[in-house]
């Protein structure tokens, strides 16, 4: 690269997005010698869903809030590149943008903090538990229909201060995001994905570049895992298929097994947790994307097509009230 042109990478100002656009920023000085810290200038960028941090998701547009304002700074050309949590960004990808790496992706699993049990199965019945996702809503109170979910929005560290203040018993997060911030000394217990299928993308960091930007692609190249890749590829492409938005409680977690195949299982569930529809399959990692729509469709024929309709209705009247 010359010693002219700084590589400008966009990413939210939040704690955690930071920490994965330093992680990103390692991982490409790691891999490309030639460029120096200097070449590569972070710029934070305030969006729709950091400005209303009280507000509900699911009420404002979803959560493309998170990556609205940064993707119009990357087509404008005041960025190179955009730094992402996977399962921020929409199943439909605006034209002229590519995910051009896909990070190696951390633990997916989801976590339980809390400072008055040993479990989520050993918390007092009618304790208060909080999260701000409809599918861990759908699926702690499968597990648990005698614990109360309450909704909570805000970064990591507000939330674990909103739990050392006592105003809940418990907090359920991403397991990934809690140790790239070191919190993962609070973690009470890390769910089984049996239990707690994770979200489309969890745990993985993906960069963003124009389609046209060929110096950049090239970079972006250099630090893509190609494994990461391909779950990420079946994962999205079962719940586009699916239709998920952040009111539909979905399930969806790939894995490349032993046989070096790409395993899919994915769920859908009410939003009460009572109903679950789910379904799996296993085949080469090059048909991906197939794999992704073949357990969609799977899904929707056990759950009939006016299901998530109803879901998603439902999810909005019981947000409506709480706002």
């Amino acid at each position: 690269m010359s010693s002219n042109y700084i590589l400008k990478v966009g990413t939210r100002g939040s704690r955690l997005s930071l920490a994965q656009a330093e992680h990103f920023k390692d991982k490409l000085l790691l891999a490309n010698k030639n460029l120096k810290p200097l070449d590569v200038e972070i710029k934070v960028i305030k969006t729709s869903g950091d400005k209303f941090k009280t507000e509900n998701l699911s009420l404002m547009g979803g959560k493309g809030l998170f990556v609205k304002e940064i993707e119009k700074e990357l087509l404008e050309g005041n960025i190179d590149c955009a730094v992402h949590s996977l399962k921020d960004i929409p199943t439909f990808e605006l034209d002229n943008l590519i995910l051009g790496a896909y990070l190696k992706r951390k633990d997916e699993r989801d976590a339980f903090i809390s400072p008055v049990a040993s479990s989520f199965k050993n918390l007092k019945s009618g304790s208060t538990v909080a999260t701000c996702s409809v599918r861990r809503i759908s699926q702690l109170q499968r597990l648990r229909s005698d614990i109360k979910i309450v909704n909570i929005r805000g970064n990591i560290d507000t939330r674990i201060e909103k739990l050392k203040e006592g105003l809940v018993d418990g907090l359920v997060l991403a397991n990934a995001g809690i140790k790239r911030l070191g919190f993962h000394k609070v973690v009470t217990e890390i769910f089984d994905k049996d239990n707690m299928l994770p979200a489309a993308g969890q745990g993985t960091v993906v960069v963003q570049s124009r389609d046209d930007n060929h110096r950049v692609i090239n970079l972006l190249k250099s630090v893509n895992d190609k494994e990461t890749e391909y779950i990420s590829i079946s994962e999205r492409a079962c719940l586009e298929k699916i239709n998920g938005a952040c009111d539909t409680p979905i399930g969806v977690n790939a894995i490349i097994n032993d046989d070096g195949e790409l395993f899919l299982r994915a769920e859908l569930l009410s939003i009460d947790g009572k109903k679950r529809y789910a379904s799996h399959k296993t085949g080469i990692v090059e048909k991906s994307k197939q794999i992704g729509y073949d357990v969609a469709d799977e899904i929707l024929d056990q759950a009939g097509k006016d299901f998530i309709i109803k879901e998603s209705k439902l999810a909005h009247t019981i947000y409506k009230r709480e706002n």
